[in-house]
């Protein structure tokens, strides 16, 4: 007889010994690392935790947790089965239709397989994918002894390679990302660039995958390219994973910051600018990519605001005419946010 396959992290959840779990019984029962279930409760849908436990650690209720697994891990399904001709062009919607999978747990496969050996197979220009791409692509993540959603007991290392996490960013954690108010949000999430990125809706909270978001949010200038994060910017980042709660990033989190658009120290040819002679306005608006007007309404908003947190860098009379200092035009221009604009 064929070996049973390896059990579902939703089974997994729904056999363990207690009614009530904490982040270590559910790493426990699982297999998956303390991290990625410290992710996976921050989610929005992720059940509502219970009364804390003793030393104030979350505890969430058990059953909850397996029927939260189960409905957004990847399935197995008989794609014998599935209705429609291969060459059939399916919206997401369709596909959910078809299958069962739930549209929103649906919506996050591209990017949670971006980067699989198997991704998720690619929509044209209408936002159609091929039928028959998508149940050969179902039934190779059936078929494999470590789907997302499970874990081989014997080899419990392949858990993080199995990890049934969506890294979505809410309108909540844009607000801490830019700095922004809800109505200043609420604006820049209606522009094209930003709302096409969207992967539908977790509950009734709208969401984008982190690694669609981050890099447009960097390139657009919501934050800054390079030094200091603020404290909301590093706590969204760590809880995504793209920072350490403590200490230094490791290499693959610089890597994926690089990605994104930032480097703490900057890149080589920013610390060239850096240590270059005094800049015009104009080398700075052609530098940081923006218009010279865009340079002296925040040089006059700043002057305005007379904020000693924010001091406004002192130009420089040349003979060439007023000149700014690049690296403390720099530390003005990329500064962090301190406050929320409404």
């Amino acid at each position: 007889m064929p070996p049973a396959p390896a059990p579902t992290l939703a089974e997994r959840l729904a056999a363990a010994p207690t009614d009530i779990l904490s982040v270590a019984d559910i790493v426990s029962v699982t297999g998956l690392s303390e991290a990625t279930v410290r992710r996976l409760t921050k989610l929005p849908d992720w059940p509502d935790a219970g009364t804390p436990g003793a030393n104030g650690e979350q505890r969430f209720p058990r059953d909850a947790c397996a029927t939260w697994m189960k409905d957004n891990q990847a399935a197995r399904i008989d794609v014998s089965e599935l209705p429609g001709d291969d060459d059939d062009r399916v919206t997401m919607a369709e596909i959910s239709n078809r299958t069962g999978i739930k549209r929103n747990s649906l919506s996050a496969y591209p990017s949670l397989y971006k980067n699989s050996r198997r991704p998720f197979p690619a929509a044209d220009s209408l936002g159609t994918r091929r039928w028959g791409d998508v149940k050969v692509w179902l039934s190779e993540r059936a078929g494999r002894s470590g789907p997302r959603g499970t874990v081989e007991p014997s080899a419990p290392v392949e858990a993080p390679a199995a990890v049934p996490v969506v890294e979505v960013l809410t309108t909540a954690a844009i607000e801490k990302l830019t700095g922004k108010g809800k109505e200043a949000v609420k604006s820049l999430v209606r522009r094209p660039e930003i709302a096409e990125l969207s992967s539908g809706k977790v509950g009734r909270a709208r969401v984008w995958p982190a690694e669609a978001l981050l890099p447009a949010l960097w390139e657009l200038g919501y934050l800054p390219k390079s030094g200091p994060l603020n404290d909301d910017q590093r706590a969204v980042l760590v809880d995504l994973g793209y920072l350490p709660a403590t200490g230094k990033p490791t290499a693959e989190q610089n890597a994926r910051l690089r990605e994104c658009g930032y480097d703490p120290n900057g890149t080589v040819e920013h610390r060239v600018w850096l240590a270059g002679p005094l800049r015009s306005v104009t080398e700075l608006a052609a530098y940081y990519k923006v218009t010279v007007s865009a340079i002296t309404h925040r040089l006059g908003r700043a002057e305005d605001a007379a904020d000693p947190d924010r001091p406004v860098p002192p130009p420089i009379d040349t003979e060439d005419g007023k000149r700014y200092d690049p690296k403390v035009f720099d530390t003005f221009w990329n500064r962090p946010a301190t406050t929320r604009s409404k």
